[in-house]
């Protein structure tokens, strides 16, 4: 992220926590295969549907939580950086299918499938590909890999523009904005800030994570 575009979201962070976030009718994320919260390890990851950095990363945090079982619990937030102009809708997307989960699939499923599909479109959908597309157009291309997951395309578009929805993407930024979160992807291991990026690998992710279950609390470069 470059320079001016971190200014940018510190500054947007700090307009944030002047005022009180609105209080959530439930947790906020959603949690990996329903990974236990006795996990000795708690991963949280901010992603942004739109970010191509995002994009990378979610393959291996899945390998990762994969790896440890019931010992690692991840749970993803859906984080719309604001200069990605798509973005938000994309989350307000991720709202509509937690609270209409996909057939067979429980809510918090339903959102990472919601991801996987839109990372796989991404190029699709970016800000590029629709420089020249209206919001209603915008909405309708985001709304047609709904598709996919057995949705009504034009009932999903008309829930893009739901207040609901949209109230509820825009409490889990200001939730983000309030922890410090200013770009993505952005790690938390245990609630505490990792600084991580979306190059590291599985391996180095292991040597972190090892450390910790071996006993080793002090932060160090892996």
């Amino acid at each position: 992220m470059s320079a001016v575009k971190h200014i940018a979201a510190v500054l947007l962070l700090s307009t944030v926590v002047l005022a009180q976030i609105p209080i959530p009718t439930r947790p906020l994320g959603v949690v990996y295969k329903n990974a236990s919260s006795s996990a000795a390890i708690h991963m949280d990851v901010y992603l942004d549907l739109a970010c191509p950095d995002s994009k990378a990363a979610f393959p291996v945090l899945k390998q990762v939580a994969d790896n440890y079982g019931s010992r690692l619990r991840l749970k993803l937030f859906i984080f719309p950086l604001p200069y990605h102009r798509n973005a938000h809708l994309a989350a307000i997307g991720s709202k509509i299918v937690h609270g209409n989960p996909i057939p067979g699939h429980s809510a918090d499923e339903s959102v990472i499938m919601w991801a996987q599909t839109l990372f796989a479109t991404q190029a699709q959908w970016s800000d590029l590909a629709t420089k020249g597309d209206n919001l209603s157009q915008i909405q309708m291309k985001i709304a047609s890999y709904s598709s996919v997951h057995g949705y009504d395309v034009k009932a999903f578009q008309q829930n893009l523009t739901s207040s609901e929805y949209d109230l509820g993407a825009r409490i889990e930024w200001k939730y983000g904005c309030s922890r410090g979160v200013a770009g993505t992807p952005w790690f938390f291991i245990n609630g505490v800030n990792v600084a991580a990026d979306a190059s590291w690998n599985f391996s180095k992710w292991k040597a972190l994570i090892d450390s910790l279950l071996n006993g080793r609390t002090l932060y160090s470069n892996i």
